[in-house]
């Protein structure tokens, strides 16, 4: 027999062994393909076709690369079957096929290969066969239950996970594959939990390492989130960390700072909430101090701010959960702020926080911490003045001086054995100045009020001795450095009665009390003090004593009414300036001035027009008109302004500046004036026309 048809008739006997399974229409189909594909057929075998060809031309397709690269499990004879059959069925051949490959238990690689899905590449998804695989593939898994099958594995190996990823996103974007792909990521992220894919990988797949802001909103995240559960319910014994993520792109305070803002959205408060359990869960876990929590907040950058912080908070939530987790390490607020701040820092803080309404009570409890921790710390008052660094201070600091003060007060009253023992020690190591200013602070706390004043009265007895002179004598008492509230303190009353005594006792060189308190607190700083005093019905008596040594003493230095207008600051009342109650100061200085200087004599006309124009002036006679307290001032000084624009059109031929504004714009003369005053003239001045149009209220 000759050897091309030994040839021919050995490929016959092993094209129908390997496809024995098929049917006679199968068959056909092998002859066909074979046919087409290597140019052999069943009457004849070409003598030109040697198997060394044959084999060689295989040996080249793109089928086989593909499926060595891929690693699929695929026997040999299964790789010769997919080479040299079709792929072209119809659905009840395909069906049929499956059919007896499913019962046959044919792995779902197999399958894979034989449907010829390992040559669509990225469009896989979009290949009708693609369905009917994966529901082949589910049927085997149903069929075999304990073997683990799923047409998740097959991909993997063929694609890896984050080139099937991006497949299956791309999908999801198609109507007509949307449904598939769909459940094919869902069981790739249980395939993800069961190999134990690890978060990291997966965050940065699902790209959410570039997504800085609004991360939360995104539903790679919501998935992503989901994935950290199923892994941690699946594999308990290793808890992962959706925070051991996270914290690689985000520092603790930016990350809890997203959180409190996406608890304000219903879709991802719940997001937000586990994830803040999660870094609380994590730093516990890992011991981590409440001090070093505050650094990782980004709060022990600004301790002036630090009340006010959105995360304070959640920082008290795990201050609180790490005592009972660690009570032998158990700390509070206050210590953790000043082990991370300091003293002066916290204190200072505390007090600026004080100031303002949503920090005052919290600040106010820190404030007695503060004193407790030092007390139980041990601390003497003494220690606490050099805690504070007072001594580089000298009191000028009053957050940290009145802090000091407020300790002595509290150690007192803990140990009110020792309250001779402390101030006895505050005098010996403190000059007049100085301990005068520690008594005045301690007058405000009644449980050492009466030592502090007993103390001071006889330090005042001393310098009546030595007839030191009231100047002298309110700069040793620390007047200058009470602060606003000056005229309501019994130390103020006490140096007035001294500058009474005297001057009796020395009616030769008699001193006045105002003019210590004006150098004291300047100008500014006594209009503050009258201010301030007049608020105060138990005040009010001195602070018009004040105000009214003020007036004598601009008056005793000939200041003119247009001065002190200014400074009354009446300048910048503006339409209110004739209802201020400063107007009713300046006004009796005037009359004062004039009756005091009469060469210099003015009104106040005058005093107004050199701190408002003409045109601001209307302004504020047509509002004071509305007021009944100043209805006739205000007509009256109208008057005597229109008086003052007659009277100059006599001398200069003008009846008023700005004729035009006055009648056209200004808007403000009222009738009566207007018929009284303008209407004779109205056509004659300044050049305006009859047909000028004027405009009235």
């Amino acid at each position: 027999m000759p050897l091309h048809y030994l040839v021919g008739l050995t490929l016959l006997t092993f094209f129908v062994l390997i496809d024995a399974d098929g049917s006679v229409s199968d068959t056909k189909i092998l002859q066909s393909a074979v046919s087409n594909q290597v140019g052999f057929n069943t009457a004849r075998v070409d003598s030109s076709i040697t198997v060394t060809r044959l084999l060689r031309r295989t040996s080249v397709t793109d089928e086989e690369d593909t499926e060595e690269k891929a690693g699929l499990s695929v026997s040999a004879v299964e790789k010769a079957k997919t080479m040299l059959t079709t792929s072209k069925l119809t659905p009840d051949q395909l069906q049929k096929k499956l059919t007896r490959w499913l019962k046959k238990g044919k792995s779902v690689d197999t399958v894979f290969m034989r449907l010829h899905l390992h040559q669509d590449g990225t469009w896989l998804l979009y290949n009708p066969r693609f369905a009917t695989w994966v529901q082949y593939a589910d049927d085997l898994s149903a069929k075999n239950p304990t073997k683990g099958i799923s047409a998740i594995s097959t991909l993997t190996t063929v694609y890896g996970d984050d080139e099937l990823y991006k497949i299956i996103e791309a999908a999801k974007r198609v109507p007509r594959t949307e449904n598939l792909a769909t459940k094919l990521q869902t069981e790739l992220m249980q395939h993800w939990v069961t190999t134990r894919k690890d978060p990291d990988d997966i965050f940065r797949l699902f790209n959410l390492d570039k997504a800085r802001k609004n991360i939360f909103s995104k539903p790679e995240f919501t998935s992503w989130v989901k994935y950290v559960d199923d892994l941690n319910a699946k594999h308990p014994e290793e808890p992962t960390s959706m925070f051991s993520t996270l914290t690689k792109y985000f520092s603790d305070g930016v990350l809890l700072k997203m959180t409190e803002d996406a608890k304000w959205y219903e879709r991802t408060k719940g997001i937000a909430t586990k994830l803040e359990s999660d870094w609380l869960q994590a730093g516990l876990n890992s011991r981590t101090t409440p001090d070093k929590v505050l650094i990782n907040l980004g709060l022990g950058r600004a301790s002036d701010t630090l009340l006010e912080s959105l995360l304070l908070s959640m920082w008290v939530k795990y201050m609180d959960a790490f005592n009972v987790r660690y009570p032998n390490k158990k700390t509070t607020m206050i210590e953790a702020f000043s082990h991370t701040f300091g003293d002066i820092d916290v204190t200072k803080m505390l007090h600026a926080a004080k100031k303002k309404d949503w920090t005052r009570n919290i600040a106010t409890e820190l404030e007695s911490a503060q004193l407790k921790m030092w007390l139980n710390s041990k601390k003497s008052t003494d220690d606490v003045f050099e805690l504070l660094q007072l001594a580089s201070y000298n009191f000028r600091d009053k957050p940290l001086f009145n802090t000091w003060i407020s300790y002595i007060n509290f150690f007192i009253t803990e140990n009110p054995d020792k309250k001779a023992k402390v101030f006895s020690a505050l005098e010996t190591r403190f000059s007049d100045r100085p301990m005068n200013t520690i008594l005045n602070a301690a007058s405000n706390f009644p449980s050492i009020e009466s030592t502090a004043t007993k103390i001071q009265t006889s330090k005042i007895q001393g310098y009546v001795a030595s007839n030191k002179s009231p100047r002298e004598v309110f700069k040793l008492l620390g007047i200058d450095d009470v602060g606003y509230h000056v005229l309501s303190t019994s130390v103020f009353q006490s140096w007035l009665h001294y500058v009474k005594d005297f001057n009796k006792r020395n009616p030769m060189h008699k001193e006045s009390w105002y003019e210590p308190l004006r150098v004291g607190y300047s100008w500014g700083g006594v209009e503050r003090l009258i201010e301030q005093a007049l608020q105060n019905p138990r005040t009010v008596n001195i602070g018009k004593m004040v105000e009214n040594a003020r007036l004598q003493d601009w008056m005793d230095r000939k200041h003119p009414p247009e001065h002190v207008f200014q400074f009354l600051h009446l300048e910048k009342a503006g339409e209110k300036t004739l209802a201020s109650p400063k107007f009713k100061v300046w006004s009796k200085y005037l009359n004062d001035f004039n009756k005091l200087y009469p060469d210099q004599k003015t009104t106040m006309l005058n005093g107004l027009r050199a701190n408002y124009n003409d045109r601001a002036l209307l302004r504020m006679f047509k509002a004071a008109k509305n007021d009944p307290s100043t209805e006739k001032l205000a007509s009256d000084l109208q008057n005597a302004l229109i008086n003052k624009w007659l009277a100059d059109k006599k001398k200069t031929g003008r009846v008023i500046p700005d004729a035009r504004w006055i009648y056209r714009e200004v808007e403000i003369v009222d009738e009566d004036s207007y018929s009284k005053w303008f209407k004779p003239i109205a056509h004659k001045a300044n050049n305006i026309t009859s047909g000028s149009t004027i405009v009235m209220v």
